[in-house]
């Protein structure tokens, strides 16, 4: 008993104090080679979680000597290194910044984490090769994306833009737009951005339509009302493609309730969208303005189906009357696909002709309405429908004499 509470007692014996004087040796009196082996051995040791802070600290100096090596070869390697163990002790991260451009920015670039607050201190006090590999970062930090939009410097402004990684808050989007709007190169980045907030692209078709309109006035075309007339088609088809680009039906019913909001959800944005093929942008928005369930609308797509809800819900919509037959063509011409024709991202190529077929061989709509169908097809459709419905009404206008 008495010895074992003596073993009891006995403090455990200390780890060594580690002896850096060979790191000091190897560093004085070694060639190049030794420090190259040197600097993957004291990179790995300082990188190990299990290494001690007080052993971190006595081979942080040997370090940073190595990361200021006379030899190039020493230096980018120690930053290599550095890069690849995600080692980004403050100290060490400076003295490879201060060091030549490549060697800095290959470190900014391929450093498997670099902390926000280096981040941000190589954006304030770095050159712009520097500061633009910050922004080309795949974890660019927040703080670095709010500094560099408030700094308006327009080569990290394309940097940061080009970064698919970078998550652009919706307010900082804004506010690009609105200092950068003049800026062709900026706003074209800007627009191909995933993440970009719906007002902006609509608010980009708004003002690039306004811009439109008067170039076309001071171009003194044949009328003013074929410029606003041709002005509008195109914002209609910019439309067009922000709704056929919504990924899921969340983000489509997103949309609408702004365009809506807006005086932008027009007959014409959902027909050219329908005739493009994307008819379930024409069944959504159409449940939604007839505050109607869009199964049971899509129902109204399956073969043999009765088009009197789809009629119904044209009443309640508040879409123009003149509008109310090429939708029920295109309802007819869709029962082919059925009601997954109403599925969002779904699009049927080649869909313009198919609704001319359509109207062409139905019984439900009369000869006036197919005449006012293809009229407003000749509008909203690609050339090729364009022309057939041009045909069809002279068809039809001959049968009729």
């Amino acid at each position: 008993m008495v010895f074992s509470f003596f073993r009891k007692g006995r403090a455990r014996a200390k780890r060594p104090p580690l002896d850096n004087s060979v790191f000091e040796l190897a560093l004085k009196t070694g060639g190049a080679d030794v420090c190259l082996r040197l600097a993957e051995q004291l990179v790995g040791f300082v990188a190990d979680e299990r290494t001690p802070e007080e052993e971190r600290a006595l081979v942080r100096p040997i370090l940073l000597k190595l990361a200021n090596h006379k030899a190039r070869e020493v230096r980018e390697r120690v930053a290599g290194l550095a890069a690849r163990h995600g080692l980004v002790e403050p100290e060490l991260v400076f003295s490879i910044m201060a060091d030549e451009d490549d060697i800095a920015v290959r470190f900014i670039e391929e450093a498997r984490r670099l902390p926000g607050l280096l981040q941000l201190a190589i954006l304030r006090a770095g050159d712009e090769g520097r500061r633009r590999a910050v922004c080309k970062r795949p974890d660019v930090a927040p703080d670095v994306l709010r500094e560099v939009v408030e700094r308006g410097e327009r080569p990290l402004i394309l940097a940061l833009l080009a970064n698919e990684n970078a998550i652009l808050p919706a307010s900082l989007a804004r506010q690009l737009y609105v200092r950068w709007r003049e800026d062709e190169q900026v706003i074209a980045a800007l627009l191909k951005r995933t993440d970009l907030p719906l007002e902006v692209r609509i608010a980009h078709v708004e003002i690039s339509a306004g811009r439109l309109r008067e170039v076309m006035a001071q171009a003194d075309w044949a009328s003013a009302a074929r410029a606003v007339e041709a002005a509008t088609g195109m914002e209609e088809q910019a439309l067009v493609d922000i709704l056929a680009d919504a990924a899921d039906e969340e983000q489509l019913m997103t949309a609408l309730e702004f365009l809506s909001r807006r005086g932008k959800l027009t007959a014409g944005v959902l027909l050219r969208a329908a005739c493009a093929g994307h008819v379930a942008v024409l069944v959504q928005a159409l449940a939604w303005l007839a505050r109607m369930k869009t199964a049971r609308l899509a129902a109204a797509l399956e073969p043999g189906a009765s088009l009197g809800v789809a009629r119904a819900a044209l009443a309640k919509s508040g879409l123009s009357t003149q509008a109310h037959p090429l939708v029920l063509g295109v309802f007819l011409a869709a029962r082919r696909e059925g009601s997954v024709a109403a599925e969002v991202g779904r699009r049927m190529p080649g869909f313009g002709p198919r609704v001319l077929e359509a109207l062409a061989d139905t019984d439900v709509l009369s000869v006036t309405e197919k005449i006012q169908a293809a009229n407003l097809l000749q509008r909203v459709g690609d050339e090729t429908t364009r022309e057939l419905a041009a045909r069809f009404v002279q068809s039809l206008l001959r049968h009729a004499a």
